[in-house]
């Protein structure tokens, strides 16, 4: 018996030491789905003895801390073209890109000063607006403010409201400030909305003025043998992940 102890009293700062070296994953992932993901990093399972780990910011800003060296292990793009760039330069392994989600693009108001718009209508947004703010994600580089500005040249309005315009660093930026009535209006997802009960809906822009809104999800270049990325990779195409994602007012892609 003491000789059992004494293996046991041995064993465990080793078995200790193993228990917390848990696996650690890194996601970079599209502001427009951190609520989404929170709620999925939850429901991950613990037994897994997995932690994952994720940043969220704009597609852009995320694509070039990867192409930049930051230590993530898969990306989650508000649209393809960020994905794309990443491809090009070989930061993405085989294989593993697909289309995860997709988004409908949406004017929202603060809740207790709604806009009355209709796109394509007998009254312009300049008009609606009337010299107030809208604010998007920066269409130099944030996907959501890249459609919007798609949206709005479509429908021939978007020289007109270029004085009423504020441009931020992701979409979440552009939706607060709508919830704080910091401006009248903003161009966000659809899913955006379910991130705060102090704006509305307005109107939803056609599919058909601005690119297809895709969610690719790839693990990046050299990550793809570590099974703990690959298991969180095929939990978010699952059954259980999508059920979240469309909670949360995304639609799931087609299967590629």
């Amino acid at each position: 018996m003491r000789f059992l102890f004494s293996v046991i009293v041995c064993l465990l700062p080793f078995t200790l030491a193993q228990a917390v070296q848990a696996e650690t994953v890194h996601i970079y992932a599209a502001a427009s789905t951190a609520d989404a993901i929170d709620e999925i990093l939850a429901a991950y399972d613990p037994g897994t003895g997995t932690e994952v780990i994720a940043t969220y910011a704009a597609s852009s800003t995320l694509a070039r801390q990867i192409n930049n060296g930051a230590p993530a292990q898969m990306f989650l793009s508000a649209n393809e073209a960020w994905m794309d760039d990443l491809a090009g330069r070989g930061r993405i392994a085989a294989g593993t890109r697909a289309n995860l989600l997709t988004n409908r693009l949406v004017l929202v108001a603060p809740r207790m000063m709604p806009l009355a718009y209709e796109p394509a209508g007998s009254t312009s947004l300049a008009e609606v607006l009337n010299g107030r703010e809208l604010a998007l994600g920066h269409p130099d580089g944030v996907p959501a403010g890249i459609y919007a500005r798609e949206a709005l040249e479509h429908l021939g309005e978007w020289d007109a409201i270029q004085e009423s315009l504020v441009f931020g660093n992701s979409v979440r930026a552009a939706l607060f400030w709508v919830a704080r009535a910091e401006v009248s209006a903003a161009i966000v997802y659809e899913s955006d909305t379910s991130a705060t009960l102090s704006v509305i809906p307005v109107a939803t822009f056609p599919a058909e003025s601005h690119s297809p809104i895709r969610y690719p999800l790839a693990v990046i270049d050299g990550q793809q043998d570590i099974p703990a990325v690959m298991a969180f990779y095929a939990f978010l195409q699952g059954p259980e992940a999508a059920a979240i994602f469309e909670a949360y007012g995304f639609g799931i892609a087609d299967s590629d």
